[in-house]
This record gives C-alpha cells, sequence and structure tokens, in this order.
C-alpha cells in the first residue's frame, strides 16, 4: 500500500477511544430506549398531575375572591346593628354627636358607604359619602354587587341593606364596601397570576379590578363564557396558548349572576408554560441520559480499574521495574489476572537477579584473572623499582630535593603494590572457615577498635540488640572485615559527625547484622549499582569494598541489603545463618 492509499486518521473513531469511553457509549446505548420509555411515561404521569394541581390552585383563588365578599356581606350585616342604633335622621337633637360617632365607626371597619334612606320618598337623611355615589346604588335586595363610579373611575361595591323604623317612620340602612384597589392584598403579588372581578354593567360584564395587567387583557368576560355560566351554573375553564385560567359566577339571592371571578395563569412567564409534556419529556430524557451516564462512567470506571493497573504494571516492566505490583481487587477474571501479573513479575525479578549474580560472578571471574596476571607481570618489577629507588635514597651525596622526589617514587609503588594485593584478595579470596558464635562480643570488638576513629569525627555509637543470645555461623576474621567496611564507609558518609547503630536482630534461620547511619545516603539510581566492582561513589575509592562485603556474604550462605534514601542516612544489613548444619544435627539428636 502506497502513501497515498492511506487514510488519515480520524480524531473522532470509536476505534481511538479508550475502553472506559466504548463502556460509558455502550451502557448508553443499551440504556437509551428503556430510558425514553420511562421519560414518556414520567412526563404523562407528571403534566397530568400538574394540570390537576393547576386546576385546582386556580378554582382556591377564585373561591378566596367570593369568600371575601360573602365575609364582607357577613360583616356589613354584623356591623348594621351597631349602625341602626346612632344613626339618625337630621331632626334628632343627638343627630350631628350620633353622625360622626357613625362615621367614625365606618372609617375604622373599611366600610366606605353608611346612609340612612327614607322610603317613602328615597330622600337620604344621612351618608358618610358623597350624595352623588348614593345616589347611583340601588336599594334592591338582590342588587349585592354594584357598579358605581367614583371620582369618574368604575369601582365595583358590595352593598347590604337593612329596614328600619324611627319615630313611625320607615327607613332603609344602605352600608356598601368599595372594592378597590386594595382589594385581595394577599394575592395581589403573585407572580404571573391574574386575578379578575367583573360585574355587570349594561348589557355585559365589565372589569372591576384585576391583580395584574398583562398584554391582550380582555376588559369583558366573552357572551360565550357569560352563557355557559348561565346554563351551566359551574365554574368553567378556558385554556389558551397564553392563558390557563378559570372563570366562577357569583349568583345573588335571586339566582341572577351578579359577577365573574377569573383567576388565570400567563403561560409563557411561569411554570405553566414549562411543565407540559413535551418539555418535560425532554427533561425527564436529559436528566435520565446524565444518570445513565454517570452510571456507565461509574462503572466503566470499576470495570478498568484493574486493567489501567495492569497497564502501569507492564510498562513498568517494559522500564526494568520489576518490583511493581498491581492490586488484587474480587475474585473475578480480571483478580485473576492481575495475581497471574504480580507472580510473573516477581519471577522476572527473581531471574533478574539471577542475571546480576551471573555477571557480577563473571566479572569477578574476569578480574581474577587479570589480578593473577598482574600479580605476575608487575609485582616483580615493581620490587626491583622499589629495592633500588631505596638504594639510592640511602646516599648521603644525593641533593634533598632529588631525595623528597625518590620517596614519592618508594610511597607510589608501596601503593601501587597494597592495590594489586586488594585486588588478589578479592579476585580469589581464601574459603571460609566458619564456626557458630555469639553475635554480640563481635560487634562489642569492632566498636573498640574502631572507638578512636569515630571519636575524632565526633561520631556517637551504639548498639541496637533485639536478639539477645543471637548466634552466627561464620569465619569472625572475614565478617570482621565485612563489618569493618562497612563502619568505615559510615564513617565517611558522616563528616560532620552523626549516629552510627550497630544492629542485631533474629529472622527465621538468620541472624541480622546491621550498620545503619545518619549520612548524606545514597541516590536511588546507585543502589542496584554499589555491589558491582568499581562502582564507587567516593573520590578517592576503587569500587572495591562493598563488592568484597557481597563476595564474604556469598561465602557464607548469606545476603547483604541495602535501604537508604538522599539525606536520609543508610542501612545496611547482612543476613547470616544462625546455626550451621553441624549444629542442626547435634541439636536434633539431643
Amino acid at each position: 500500500m502506497t502513501r497515498k492509499d492511506r487514510r488519515p486518521p480520524r480524531p473522532f473513531a470509536i476505534s481511538r477511544w479508550s475502553l472506559q469511553r466504548k463502556l460509558v457509549l455502550a451502557f448508553w446505548l443499551v440504556s437509551v430506549i428503556p430510558t425514553m420509555i420511562a421519560a414518556e411515561l414520567a412526563a404523562t404521569t407528571l403534566s397530568e398531575i400538574f394540570d390537576s394541581n393547576v386546576r385546582i390552585w386556580l378554582q382556591e383563588s377564585t373561591k378566596i375572591v367570593e369568600d371575601e365578599i360573602t365575609e364582607i356581606l357577613r360583616d356589613n350585616a354584623r356591623i348594621a346593628q351597631l349602625f341602626l342604633r346612632y344613626t339618625r335622621p337630621p331632626t334628632d337633637r343627638n343627630a350631628a354627636k350620633h353622625d360622626k360617632l357613625t362615621a367614625d365607626i365606618a372609617d375604622s371597619m373599611g366600610i366606605d358607604v353608611v346612609a340612612l334612606i327614607r322610603k317613602s320618598d328615597h330622600k337620604v337623611m344621612f351618608t358618610t359619602a358623597a350624595d352623588d355615589v348614593v345616589g347611583q346604588i340601588s336599594t334592591a335586595s338582590n342588587a349585592v354587587l354594584q357598579t358605581i363610579q367614583v371620582g369618574g373611575v368604575a369601582t365595583g361595591a358590595v352593598v347590604s341593606t337593612f329596614q328600619t323604623q324611627l319615630d313611625g317612620v320607615d327607613y332603609q340602612l344602605l352600608i356598601a364596601t368599595y372594592l378597590d384597589a386594595s382589594f385581595l392584598t394577599s394575592v395581589a403579588d403573585v407572580h404571573s397570576l391574574d386575578l379578575r372581578l367583573y360585574l355587570a354593567k349594561a348589557d355585559d360584564f365589565s372589569e372591576i379590578f384585576a391583580t395584574q395587567r398583562f398584554e391582550d387583557h380582555p376588559p369583558r368576560v366573552p357572551h360565550k363564557i357569560e352563557d355557559i355560566l348561565r346554563a351551566t351554573r359551574q365554574p368553567t375553564e378556558q385554556f389558551t396558548s397564553r392563558y390557563s385560567g378559570l372563570y366562577r359566577p357569583i349568583f345573588n339571592d335571586s339566582g341572577d349572576l351578579v359577577g365573574v371571578i377569573f383567576s388565570g395563569l400567563l403561560r409563557h412567564s411561569s411554570l405553566v408554560g414549562l411543565v407540559n409534556q413535551s418539555n418535560l419529556f425532554i427533561l425527564i430524557f436529559l436528566l435520565s441520559s446524565a444518570a445513565s451516564l454517570c452510571v456507565g462512567w461509574l462503572v466503566s470506571q470499576r470495570l478498568t480499574r484493574p486493567l489501567r493497573g495492569l497497564s502501569k504494571g507492564v510498562q513498568a516492566v517494559i522500564a526494568g521495574d520489576y518490583r511493581q505490583r498491581v492490586p488484587v481487587i474480587g475474585g473475578d477474571e480480571l483478580a485473576e489476572l492481575s495475581s497471574t501479573f504480580n507472580h510473573m513479575t516477581e519471577r522476572l525479578g527473581e531471574l533478574q537477579h539471577l542475571e546480576s549474580q551471573l555477571r557480577r560472578r563473571d566479572r569477578l571471574h574476569a578480574l581474577g584473572e587479570v589480578a593473577m596476571g598482574l600479580a605476575h607481570e608487575i609485582r616483580n618489577p615493581l620490587g626491583i623499582i622499589k629495592t633500588a629507588t631505596q638504594l639510592l635514597h640511602r646516599r648521603a651525596n644525593l641533593p634533598e630535593n632529588d631525595k623528597r622526589h625518590l620517596e614519592y617514587v618508594i610511597s607510589e609503588v608501596s601503593r601501587i603494590n597494597d592495590l594489586i594485593t586488594e585486588f588478589l584478595d578479592f579476585a580469589k579470596p581464601s574459603a571460609p572457615i566458619r564456626a557458630t558464635q555469639p553475635a554480640r562480643p563481635l560487634l562489642e570488638e569492632l566498636l573498640g577498635f574502631c572507638a578512636p576513629e569515630l571519636a575524632t569525627h565526633n561520631i556517637d555509637a551504639r548498639i541496637d540488640d533485639q536478639a539477645p543470645g543471637a548466634t552466627i555461623h561464620a569465619d569472625a576474621r572475614q565478617l570482621k572485615q565485612a563489618c569493618l567496611n562497612l563502619i568505615l564507609n559510615a564513617i565517611d558518609a558522616m563528616p560532620e559527625g552523626g549516629r552510627l547503630t550497630l544492629g542485631i536482630a533474629q529472622q527465621e534461620n538468620e541472624t541480622v547484622i546491621s550498620v545503619s547511619d545518619t549520612g548524606q545516603g545514597i541516590e536511588p539510581d546507585m543502589l542496584e549499582r554499589i555491589f558491582t566492582p568499581f562502582v564507587t561513589t567516593k573520590a578517592s575509592g576503587t569500587g572495591l569494598g562493598l563488592a568484597k562485603v557481597f563476595s564474604i556474604m556469598e561465602s557464607h550462605d548469606g545476603h547483604i541489603e541495602c535501604a537508604s534514601e538522599k539525606d536520609a542516612g543508610a542501612t545496611f544489613s547482612l543476613y547470616i545463618p544462625a546455626n550451621g548444619e553441624e549444629d542442626d544435627e547435634d541439636s536434633d539428636d539431643a
């Protein structure tokens, strides 16, 4: 296939998605149809419930107006007894006093009109309102709700009339309360609620007041609605694209329609316009889809978490970190896969350790061959050079400057000879002569030997014996050499002083001798290589000290470990068999 035939990668191709995203998409696709069915059912049910509640609300709001009118009539009847006691014609000598008392009572009770009318000629004998206002009010017994002009404004009034007789003359007591802007203040501030009162005027019903003034506000009751109210004598609903409304009729004692109460909700500015079946379906579907995606994400997160751990572990193994382990969660196939991966990395780590040991042994073998050759090829000439230089140095006629140069030659030849001896000792160590002995006396002897050097460097040394009576099966001379190398390294790591701790612990069939310091520590990238020959962190070191310690521990069937952090000190632990095979046999025979 040529380069031109290759298709460019698509950034939104599903094949490029992560497993978790694919699982979330699959979960949503599986749940989308049940979600749509459930959303349709829920939207239908909620819409019906909401419409029912809206009807109840509209009925209750119109009932509030009707109850207020009824309450006004009831109050008029109660207060009429008091007015009949004090209201008198002007011929009465106490009329002025009674008139003021009547006006004060009416004002305090919120009654707008109190009038005393003589029945014979309908003359107004007393009134708390203007004569032109009283003249508009009908005194018919069934004229409970009336429309009058007050200050040029059409105003509704709740009218009550009562018959009385004073000094043998028949009178009518008229009590009226205006239905003005102060009426129904409790519901006037309800947003989107349009509450209106229509009263009979001429041949139709005109609006007296309204709590809201929305656009397309109808000033009169439609004749179609009026006919329905007269025929059914029951509230009737009217639902349009703008309003959800209810008309409630008001009848007088004669059964005549005297008023109409309208309660409506404006759809576009209230929940009524939002809570319909289509909007509810969309809302519930979106919420359900979001919940489905969240659940799908949580489930996919749970399923892919072990896979992410495995992916991270594989990357770590590729990078050479065989200590990586993944958590084993549950008992399913993914848990089994995680457990298998952990077992594989453990085996790979063991193989890496064996490989490093083989590599180290190969290097030691090669080093031994080189050291043996150096011993034969260099050591003898060095002895001749050293002897000849010493003879020249003994001549008395040499200048002091030449003698000093000869001393440098003798010193360097001695240093090279010591280095070759150290190489020979490392490359071809002698077999250990092992014996079982107590561990603590050996450490005490080492601390006593190193005490002057430790004091010189201001280092506090102590023994932390966690296993009193612990024994070691080792060559005391070689083990002292190994521990002495570790102590000298610790002294070099604490040039400003510090604390040196020699520990003794027991672990199964091994005794653990540890050397801990509070020095500068070892870099993480050096921990894996510090036991390799010629690897050193010292400027003048040969890199054979820790390699020699490692070789001694191998010859004792033990091993050495190092734990360290930068600027937090280091701890070297020597794992040495506590008893030899012959000791075990003797204990069994006993």
